[in-house]
């Protein structure tokens, strides 16, 4: 059985361990991918001429959905991709961390 002092090592061990892997795959992912120069929804969505096109089917709504689907398919490309991994991982790891906290707190 574990005593108090074991899982508040854990508590806090735990996070460290994720927030240190998380960082580090998110630097090599970084360090070894290029910048993404293609958009995501091909080469003619920068045109004048496509944009009018997605206004005059879809209205503004069109145009503004498509530069919000390009934006979010950029963030797992490239080094888009290492930022977005850190941003996770260092979410993921302060939430197990005050859930580890709030879990020993609770346990006396």
């Amino acid at each position: 059985m574990k005593t108090d002092t074991d899982r508040q090592k854990l508590a806090y061990i735990v996070p460290a361990l994720i927030l240190a892997a998380g960082l580090a795959v998110s630097a090599v992912i970084y360090v070894t991918a290029g910048t993404v120069q293609e958009t995501a929804l091909g080469p003619g969505f920068d045109s004048k001429e496509y944009l009018r096109e997605l206004e005059t089917y879809g209205g503004t709504a069109n145009v503004l959905a498509a530069e919000f689907m390009q934006w979010f398919e950029g963030l797992w490309r490239g080094r888009e991709l290492a930022f977005t991994v850190a941003v996770i991982t260092v979410i993921v790891s302060f939430l197990v961390f005050f859930t580890g906290r709030r879990f020993n707190s609770g346990q006396k």
